[in-house]
């Protein structure tokens, strides 16, 4: 059972058919010299092959027909990193794009699941297809909520500051003008560091460490200004309340006073333009939602939109 999937692991890599996961175990096993039996195989039976079909030429034209599979072997032994990862589909390494232009909060789920809400004048690159590591950059603000997948680290960069998790939700801001970074976490665990901090960074409390852990209910703000990473706990009236998990549900309720316990819940300055928006009644249950998804579904409901500016959001009936 084990001879024929190393024979099927080396047969799909010389044929470039390998996906992402066979390529890693491919390089591994190669190394270990685990695979030698197998490429010594291919290569015997190209040459089988190629002297049958090939009885009446010449022995130098039966080597030249081999050189393709014996050069990849050879390529193998060599440069094994290097080749492998050539084989890899061009798709991998495009570069998607996402900048939220508008004034809603725009949510997007990228390629492993992972669900990402952007604030307004925010941009998102990553890749059509993850490999080892699940690569992201952003700027501006943005919400995270990370599928687990402990195999596959999650890595964003948002200015100087590399962020790396596992599976959790926070928010990270990095607006362009602004000297601070800053990481908030609700869930889960993320580290924090900042690649030049070799070159002299200090960090707060402990200056021989180089990452910070951050666990829910805690954040960290990079000052660029004095090259310091500050960890310390989400004050209760924080903005980064909004993407907490609301409890709320109404039933037969005007808006307006929907909008005064979620200003309430939130920390936030929720405004209804109009007395008929304002007076208009919602039946609707919010559990388990954050304030993002909650308007959407206000605005649905009542057909209205949204704008946010800073800390104030505004409902408006759509023209």
């Amino acid at each position: 059972m084990q001879h024929d999937y190393l024979k099927n692991l080396v047969k799909r890599y010389l044929e470039k058919k390998s996906t992402d996961e066979e390529l890693e175990i491919f390089i591994h096993l190669m190394k270990q010299g685990k695979l030698d039996q197998y490429i010594r195989e291919e290569m015997d039976a190209d040459t089988a092959v190629q002297q049958n079909e090939e009885e009446e030429e010449s022995k130098g034209k039966r080597l030249y027909l081999r050189w393709p599979i014996a050069a990849a072997i050879a390529l193998i032994m060599a440069f094994s990193g290097y080749a492998l990862f050539q084989q890899r589909d061009n798709s991998t390494s495009r570069m998607v794009k996402i900048s939220n232009t508008g004034q809603r909060i725009r949510k997007e789920t990228l390629p492993d699941g992972t669900t990402v809400w952007l604030n307004p004048n925010t941009s998102l690159s990553y890749p059509r297809k993850f490999g080892k590591l699940r690569e992201v950059k952003m700027r501006g603000e943005a919400f995270f909520e990370v599928t687990k997948d402990h195999a596959h680290p999650f890595l964003i960069t948002s200015g100087r500051v590399i962020t790396k998790v596992w599976g959790t939700s926070f928010r990270i801001r990095s607006v362009p003008g602004e000297n601070d970074t800053q990481v908030s976490v609700l869930s889960g665990k993320v580290s924090v560091t900042v690649p030049s901090a070799s070159a002299g960074i200090r960090l707060s409390k402990d200056s021989s460490k180089e990452e910070i852990f951050l666990l829910p209910q805690q954040e960290v703000i990079y000052k660029v200004a004095d090259h310091r990473l500050i960890k310390s706990p989400i004050p209760e009236t924080s903005d980064v309340a909004i993407w907490r998990k609301s409890s709320l549900s109404f039933e037969n309720t005007k808006l307006k006073v929907i909008a005064a316990e979620l200003s309430k819940f939130y920390h936030v300055k929720l405004n209804i333009e109009g007395n008929d928006l304002q007076e208009n009644k919602l039946t609707a249950d919010f559990t388990d939602k954050n304030l993002a998804d909650i308007l959407l579904l206000i605005c649905k409901s009542v057909h209205s939109t949204y704008s946010k500016e800073k800390d104030t959001i505004t409902l408006r009936t759509t023209n």
